[in-house]
């Protein structure tokens, strides 16, 4: 375990990927799982982690299991099926881990594309999925194409507003490109809430404006829009306006439960989320979508970048970049985040 780097005044080490999962592991089967389960959420956190989405990996695993402590989440739940109307289901996630839920509707909605050509799957009463990104790579590396949305609590005001009424509520879109996928995965804030704690950590600023402090001045201060919680929407009045259609859809094809609803729990939970597959093969046009989507990228990466030294990369290509340096040099994990884990 080395120390690479420092930001600001805290530390960071590489740790090699095994480690961290072999932690996770230690973890998640002394607070109640089985041993099939714990492996499968150390897996999902230990490749949030590889891909440099820290937020949802290492740096999110302690809450993870405070939530488990304060019975938030069900070990032992199992999702069920509520309702079917042919490729359109309805499934309870009876509060258990929010990425084992996640990861049975995403397989789910597969299952029904392979049938009906699309599949989709509303989950209600279920705990945060992590990184929804996990589910658009795992689904367009199988050659499907995939859209997904979850709600949240409330923590960002609809434009115009200073309360936060609505979500931030990520969407995630993914398709096949190679061996690997384009995927992107976005919330509707301009940054996520991860994303600002990360950089308050790290005494950092953020790139662009983020939120606005107390006085309604936008800020690159993450401490601020933090103490404010006035989170930008992306795209202003559109991202406002997309996270309120994503908390309605969300809620009315689940069944589930609305932002306002979450917002008056403690603790973030029973959210509700709407997997959607599209299998590509039994489209007409099948045998040439490989070669159009490669012919999209070359094109794309014509573009002229306003400066030399940075790239113009599609939506997931940074993330196979970060993978590699990742495990060949080992997970960046702050000092203070790592000895909360190895204390859990």
């Amino acid at each position: 375990m080395d120390t690479t780097e420092f930001f600001g005044n805290q530390k960071v080490f590489r740790i090699p990927a095994s480690q961290v999962e072999a932690e996770f592991l230690r973890v998640l089967l002394k607070n109640g799982f089985t041993e099939t389960k714990a492996k499968i959420i150390a897996q999902v956190y230990t490749e949030n982690s590889i891909d440099g989405v820290y937020t949802h990996g290492v740096n999110r695993f302690s809450k993870f299991i405070l939530y488990i402590k304060e019975k938030v989440i069900d070990v032992n739940a199992e999702p069920e099926l509520k309702h079917s109307a042919g490729a359109l289901e309805q499934w309870n996630g009876n509060l258990g881990a929010g990425i084992l839920n996640a990861l049975k509707a995403t397989d789910r909605a597969m299952e029904l594309a392979a049938e009906f050509g699309i599949g989709c799957v509303a989950l209600a009463n279920t705990s945060h999925w992590m990184r929804g990104g996990t589910y658009g790579w795992r689904v367009a590396k199988k050659g499907f194409a995939f859209i997904s949305w979850t709600n949240t609590l409330g923590l960002m005001p609809a434009w115009g507003a200073t309360n936060p009424k609505i979500g931030n509520n990520p969407i995630v879109f993914g398709a096949p490109y190679n061996d690997e996928a384009i995927v992107l995965d976005m919330a509707m804030s301009q940054f996520a809430y991860g994303k600002l704690e990360a950089a308050q950590i790290r005494n950092q600023q953020m790139p662009t404006f983020g939120g606005y402090n107390k006085d309604g001045i936008l800020t690159t201060d993450p401490s601020e829009i933090l103490d404010s919680q006035r989170l930008l929407p992306t795209g202003y009045w559109k991202g406002a306006g997309l996270a309120l259609l994503i908390d309605v859809l969300a809620t009315v094809l689940s069944g589930g439960t609305p932002t306002h609803e979450i917002s008056k729990q403690t603790y973030e939970h029973a959210l509700s989320q709407v997997f959607i597959a599209m299998d590509l093969s039994k489209l007409g046009n099948a045998s040439s979508i490989s070669k159009t989507i490669n012919q999209i990228i070359d094109d794309y990466h014509t573009s002229i970048p306003e400066d030399d030294s940075k790239e113009i990369l599609y939506p997931g290509e940074r993330v196979l970049k970060t993978r590699k340096d990742n495990l060949l040099n080992g997970i960046p994990v702050d000092e203070v985040v790592w000895k909360e884990i190895i204390g859990l």
